[in-house]
């Protein structure tokens, strides 16, 4: 199989394309597929462009992570799943950058995700054609102390 028909293809997955991506959130399976450093490169390069001040263009450039929108109704407009490079046990071997537009405004930004729950939402939301639904991301407090991201229905 060609690593082209491996992409998870937010316009029209695959079952394969999505069983891969299922694995390598549930199981810790590496993507066959290359990370995308174009897709993240794009989006600082368009974070110094649009800066206001001195400070902001000159000032290290990384995606936010999708935990600053916090209880803010958004639209999923796609998604794509880089291999991480985070070492642990039992976490997920990818994160998602995420293209997103606020509910209200339009406004589109890109974030970071790397949680299991979210992962595996944004796959489910992509298996069904669920991308024209709004989302909120949601903290909630484990018994552990940890806070578990989800996706709510907005």
């Amino acid at each position: 199989m060609a690593n082209e028909s491996k992409a998870l293809d937010t316009t029209k997955p695959t079952p394969a394309a999505l069983k891969l991506a299922y694995a390598a959130i549930l199981d810790g399976d590496k993507l066959p597929i290359a990370s995308d450093p174009e897709a993240m490169s794009r989006a600082i390069v368009e974070r110094i462009m649009n800066a206001e001040t001195f400070e902001e263009a000159f000032q290290p450039q990384e995606l936010k992570s999708w935990s600053d929108y916090l209880d803010k109704p958004v639209l999923v407009r796609t998604f794509k799943l880089n291999n991480s490079t985070f070492e642990g046990e039992g976490g997920s071997s990818v994160y998602a950058v995420v293209d997103i537009a606020d509910a209200t405004t339009g406004e589109i930004d890109t974030v970071t995700c790397g949680g299991r729950n979210v992962l595996t939402q944004l796959v489910k939301m992509l298996e069904k054609g669920w991308l024209d639904k709004p989302v909120k991301l949601i903290a909630k407090q484990t018994a552990e102390g940890y806070q578990a991201l989800w996706l709510q229905a907005a």
